[in-house]
């Protein structure tokens, strides 16, 4: 069985519990288009007629995000994540007019009957993004659904943007710029798996982009493009998060450093693509080997290969004489990465001390940093050159 035909009948049967004890419940958001787009899935949303504590009582002790009347309980059923909240409103036609998108206000009854009050299943055949209702009072209620938007538009990109749906946007801009950094930067996180041009470029259209990205309006217009365009080439190249994020932000400025941990993003995420940006310009130039060394041994391989690949695609726009000098460069610190992933084992400090008798300090960490570079210009091949490298130290 599918793993979206799984959710739906994992929801489904927590739906179940709940109609049993007299309530309406109803499989809700992304599983229900999910499910008529084809498109796999491991959670699902429930909305219910009951109350945060009759369903705690069905799930005593499972975890709660959020408070009444917006609470969300998070259950398992299956293997897979059921988020369980109480209708907001007056019952479930009303619940489903408060969410954003007609394509998201759908829902599917506990006797697999949809429900579609909004015209969600017209607007996934006509490949259209649109608010519920009134697209001013949809972002009355939550400017962020300009960002999910957007966000959207990414993630389903041969849709098209409904006109009046995007042109409410721009009015509500400074809205957008004041909400938590937490809400934008999952919307943002959501848009790295996508198609990411397309959330800039929605963004630019909806007049947000500055809002999300305070850094936007402070690149030249006729360097947009090429922003546009190293993200479209690491979109094509690579599914890795962090190379695309970093593409992104290439031209964050300084101001990066606090934005990307204020988002919220999880800290291997933020930490990888921080520090994709601060070594960008190694990345670029190519860097010698001690440089790629130093890295390897404090980085490791995996991040090295990304950072790599940041420079490839960073790349040096259409001058010909850039575009040799950094395939030159590139090829070495290939070469260099190649060399080093490939020696096996490392000479430890604990290693040199023991051949040497030189304490732990400064000077076993310029030894190291030295046997690393020779390996990786392809001076030292396996471990008994390393360690006569290590012996030519001493006096």
């Amino acid at each position: 069985m599918r793993p979206l035909q799984e959710a739906i009948l994992a929801a489904l049967r927590s739906a179940s519990r709940l109609v049993e004890r007299g309530h309406e419940a109803v499989v809700v958001g992304g599983a229900v288009r999910g499910l008529l787009l084809g498109r796999g899935s491991t959670e699902a949303d429930l909305a219910t007629s009951a109350p945060l504590d009759q369903v705690l009582e069905l799930w005593p002790g499972a975890p709660v995000v959020g408070r009444p009347p917006a609470a969300t309980v998070i259950t398992r059923s299956g293997g897979h994540r059921v988020d369980i909240s109480s209708f907001q409103g007056g019952g479930m036609e009303e619940d489903l007019g408060r969410r954003d998108l007609t394509i998201n206000a759908m829902a599917v009854t506990v006797d697999g009957m949809i429900v579609d009050p909004w015209g969600g299943r017209a607007d996934l055949a006509k490949g259209l993004l649109r608010f519920t209702g009134d697209p001013r009072e949809r972002l009355s209620s939550d400017p962020l659904r300009a960002v999910r938007l957007a966000r959207f538009a990414a993630e389903l990109p041969s849709f098209r943007v409904d006109p009046a749906s995007s042109e409410a946007c721009p009015a509500f801009a400074p809205r957008v710029a004041s909400l938590p950094p937490s809400r934008v930067g999952r919307e943002t996180l959501k848009a790295l798996d996508g198609d990411l041009p397309t959330f800039l470029e929605s963004l630019e259209r909806q007049g947000i982009a500055a809002s999300v990205l305070p850094f936007w309006d402070d690149i030249p217009n006729g360097r947009k493009a090429s922003t546009l365009e190293r993200v479209r080439r690491a979109c094509s190249l690579t599914g890795d998060r962090a190379v695309r994020a970093a593409c992104m932000l290439a031209d964050s400025g300084p101001g990066v450093g606090a934005m990307v941990p204020a988002w919220g993003w999880p800290k291997g995420l933020a930490r990888e693509t921080g520090n994709l940006l601060k070594y960008r310009s190694l990345a670029f130039r190519g860097g010698t080997a001690g440089d790629w060394a130093a890295l390897f041994r404090s980085h490791g391989a995996p991040w090295l290969g990304k950072l790599h690949l940041f420079g490839y695609i960073d790349g040096p726009g259409n001058d010909p004489s850039a575009v040799e000098a950094r395939a030159g460069g590139g090829m070495e610190s290939a070469m260099y990465l190649l060399r080093l992933q490939a020696f096996g084992r490392r000479v430890t400090g604990g290693e040199v001390t023991a051949l040497t008798g030189i304490e732990r300090g400064p000077r076993i960490g310029a030894i190291l940093a030295d046997l690393d570079g020779a390996i990786a210009l392809g001076e030292v091949k396996d471990r008994r050159q390393a360690l006569r490298r290590v012996l030519s130290h001493l006096p």
